[in-house]
């Protein structure tokens, strides 16, 4: 099979391609003790012949036969082949057949090698004057010129629709030695005497021993409809080269999608099981089998192996073979849909010629700057839905649209967003809409696509099992532009000091390019009785002092289980990463903290860092709080936060009662001992009762402060 053009995380499912392989060491008659099961409704219409009877044939020595694949178009060619043994105990439900292409074929000799994309491909011998179907190509082996390869036993293929849960043989990720029951000969003049299964291209190489022949299933990762080369390429490569066994780099198809081609599905020939179809298309490119009625069974080994599945059924065109002396491969193009596949098995796949499966549509549109790109990509409602890759697919599908306006493969500069998801829990549909800021100093496209992933990603888990969901739309809209607007948040004050009511706060801001800063100015109101001695801070609203990175939905894990409409609630409220928030933490003393009392306002940036400051705690004392008429008192104060480094200051001002204004009457210094300060200031003499404030302009620690003072007039 020939995985064509298309990531949840570090954690892998078994179901993955790292369990495609089921390797128990049998001996050389386990292949025959295998308990075969019964012909299923789709049994193949032609002639079959059993393990056993081939067998059979084979105790006279090697079988010849052919097998069938397209090598160009929809043209089906017929590579002649010698059966040299039954591996008992190597594919996932007992034995394999070893086989050897005829190197002579012209096709063969074009190619090389047992080419990936030739899974699937139907073998056939004589018996008796009678073509026999016996099984399909299915993996092929790494380095080697010789043709030799494995098929999957046609019985074990044609039980998968009957054979849910039947007794598979261990399955384990480390490749095992079988040897064959009698040394056979390859035309390359070598003698194979053992043979090891990996699971993996990769696992392959590194269980390459002397006198061990090695194969892995003849399976590799591409992508259609995105860039080489960009981090959406990189990103849902990385992932489904986790499932499967080979990222081919080489080639996607030369036509893309082409939904219009079309062509009889039929032992032979080409078969796409697709994840996706549209402008980013994902999924399989491999070899049908057989087709009975509507039934189809293809691939003969697993594609994610998860028993039951959805995939796009369709046609390909094979646009040709790439020979290689080290892995050869069918460079294809997915065609029309023509139904579902429905199982994924250790041995087949299979599906329904007819009805396609559910889907969920993903559009998206982008703009730089006079230019609009669109693009439109369904997925599987299986796969849109899936816990680990829905996120994967759909994020890959919403940047789509981004790569094509820019026709690069990658863009410094920032992105607006607008990302809106449907989804529904069988009852009820909820929309979740959001609008955000993106800025990245090397590729603004793949995270224009970010908010969909974090959408999809945690809407799709569910670990407390009560907020199923599926997805119903996706669509994105942005905004591109090669202008950074990323700043870092430098500074935080409240002129004169903060106070129970309505407050001013100014935040600084340092533009990415700038160096003067700009400020924006915010309120932020403390309720009465708050007290005013704590710490305020100013930091990026989303909880992190740089822009959420793929992957960082920003919605915290919570122990208590959420309805799919409080998740909604709780996405649709969080904030954006051009937000900030202002917030103020009462304490007393002793260090004990009350509840912030927060403020968010929006910006023209993604914010980064933060800036903190805290209240200093200024107390103002007149000693004697009351005086004769004419006579002086002192005014006094402290406060927490002065710098002994500093030249610090503190104002005073009187206003006589009945006069409207404070006047400045001095300036007086600070003295600071242990980051407390002190001042203190001698009136003149007072004519009646005055009101004196201290204000103190704060520093880069502490926030401005004012305090005051009655000093009452004593009768004599």
């Amino acid at each position: 099979m020939s995985v064509s053009h298309t990531r949840r995380r570090s954690r892998m499912s078994t179901r993955g391609w790292q369990t495609i392989v089921a390797l128990a060491l049998c001996a050389a008659a386990a292949f025959a003790a295998v308990v075969l099961p019964s012909r299923a409704a789709a049994a193949p219409i032609e002639p079959t012949l059993t393990l056993v009877e081939l067998q059979t044939l084979l105790d006279a020595g090697p079988v010849t036969g052919y097998f069938k694949t397209v090598d160009q178009g929809d043209h089906i060619a017929t590579v002649p082949m010698t059966v040299l043994s039954i591996a008992g105990g190597a594919g996932p439900d007992g034995a394999l057949i070893l086989f050897e292409a005829d190197m002579t074929d012209p096709l063969m000799q074009r190619i090389g090698t047992i080419a990936a994309g030739m899974s699937g491909s139907p073998l056939f011998v004589d018996d008796g004057g009678t073509d026999k179907l016996i099984g399909a190509l299915s993996y092929g082996d790494w380095f080697t010129l010789g043709g030799l390869a494995l098929a999957t036993p046609i019985e074990y293929m044609s039980a998968v629709d009957a054979r849910y849960s039947s007794r598979l043989a261990p399955r384990t990720t480390t490749p095992q030695k079988i040897t064959l029951p009698e040394p056979v000969s390859a035309a390359d003049g070598a003698t194979v005497r053992n043979i090891v299964v990996a699971h993996s291209k990769q696992e392959a190489e590194k269980a390459r021993a002397a006198g061990a022949t090695v194969f892995a299933p003849l399976a590799q990762v591409q992508i259609g409809g995105l860039p080489k080369g960009s981090r959406a390429y990189a990103a849902l490569s990385k992932a489904l080269a986790k499932r499967h066994t080979v990222l081919n780099t080489a080639g996607t198809g030369a036509h893309g999608w082409d939904p219009n081609f079309t062509t009889e599905l039929k032992g032979g020939a080409a078969l796409a099981a697709m994840y996706t179809r549209g402008d980013l298309w994902a999924g399989g490119i491999g070899t049908v089998t057989y087709v009975n009625d509507t039934r189809l069974v293809a691939f003969g080994h697993p594609f994610d192996w998860i028993g039951p599945t959805s995939l796009y059924l369709c046609n390909a065109q094979i646009d040709g073979i790439w020979p290689s002396s080290l892995s050869a491969y069918k460079l294809g193009t997915p065609g029309m849909v023509r139904g579902s596949l429905t199982q994924d098995r250790g041995s087949a796949v299979a599906g329904t010629i007819g009805a396609a499966p559910a889907e969920v549509p993903v559009t998206s549109q982008a703009t730089l700057d006079s230019s609009t790109a669109t693009s439109e990509t369904w997925v599987t409602q299986r796969w849109a839905d899936d816990d680990w890759y829905g996120s994967e697919f759909i994020g890959a599908a919403a940047s789509v649209a981004a790569y094509k306006v820019s026709d690069r493969v990658s863009l410094p500069g920032s992105a607006e967003t607008t990302t809106k998801v449907v989804v529904t829990d069988g009852t009820t549909q909820y929309t979740i809409e959001r609008t955000n800021l993106w800025d990245d100093p090397e590729d603004v496209l793949w995270l224009s696509a970010m908010e969909a992933v974090d959408i999809i990603g945690t809407i799709n888990y569910d670990p407390h099992g009560v907020a199923s969901a599926h997805i119903v739309s996706v669509d994105t809209d942005v905004t591109l532009s090669e202008t950074r607007r990323s700043a870092t948040i430098v500074d935080v004050s409240v002129p004169g000091g903060l106070r129970i009511g309505d407050n001013t706060v100014v935040v600084s801001f340092r533009p990415f390019g700038q160096t003067t800063p700009v400020t924006l100015e915010t309120t932020l109101t403390l309720p009465a009785g708050t007290l005013l001695e704590g710490e305020l801070c100013v930091a990026p609203a989303n909880g992190s002092e740089s822009p959420l990175q793929p992957g960082d939905s920003g919605l915290s894990a919570s122990s208590t289980p959420l309805t799919l409409a409080e998740i909604v609630d709780k996405l649709n409220a969080l904030p954006s990463n051009n937000e900030i928030a202002i917030s103020f933490t009462p304490s007393w003393y002793e260090g004990e903290e009350e509840e912030a009392i927060t403020a968010i306002a929006s910006t023209d940036y993604v914010v980064r860092g933060s800036a903190v400051k805290s209240t200093p705690g200024l107390r103002v004392f007149a000693r004697p709080a009351k005086v004769y008429r004419y006579g002086r008192t002192v005014i006094s104060g402290r406060f927490f936060g002065a710098d002994e480094t500093a030249d610090e200051t503190v104002r005073i001002y009187r206003r006589t009662l009945g006069q409207p204004k404070f006047v400045l009457v001095a300036t007086v210094p600070v003295m600071s001992i242990d980051g407390m300060g002190f001042f203190s200031y001698r009136t003149p003499r007072l004519r009646g009762p005055a009101v004196f404030r201290a204000e103190w302009d704060g520093n880069d620690m502490t926030l401005a402060a004012k305090a005051s003072v009655l000093v009452g007039l004593r009768r004599r």
